[in-house]
């Protein structure tokens, strides 16, 4: 069963978690369209500056960048190592851990520990203690 970790590496590797942002970031700054009855204090704003800061408040937005980021930092730090090849199999690819293991060439049980080593050192150094809640 997947935890919380998992389904975030697993929507940063399908790209659903960029689809997640630019969903919110669409849903934030979107236009009202509604008529200014007697408007005689037109107060006139700069949309860009707006948009900004709808942006920068918005902390569900801000959470979902900063949990890519992290994502993208970590997966340039693991660059060219087994463990990324797990990562790219078990959750871009969608496959088992068998099918990952036979892929890779190496034991199931060795490649499952190698991903919970990997896990448990994000938890333990609080990586994740406020991406996750």
């Amino acid at each position: 069963m997947a935890d919380k970790l998992d389904l975030l590496i697993s929507d940063y590797m399908t790209g659903m978690l960029q689809v997640k942002i630019n969903s919110r970031e669409r849903w934030i700054t979107r236009q009202k369209h509604e008529e200014k009855v007697g408007g005689s204090g037109n107060k006139k704003s700069e949309p860009p500056l707006d948009r900004l800061i709808k942006i920068e408040s918005d902390t569900k937005l801000q959470l979902l960048l900063d949990q890519k980021k992290t994502l993208d930092d970590l997966m340039r730090a693991i660059e060219g190592t087994t463990l990324k090849q797990v990562i790219i199999c078990r959750f871009q690819h969608r496959l088992s851990w068998y099918n990952t293991a036979i892929r890779l060439g190496f034991d199931e049980s060795t490649l499952r520990k190698q991903y919970a080593d990997f896990k448990a050192k994000l938890l333990k150094e609080g990586l994740w203690s406020y991406t996750l809640g």
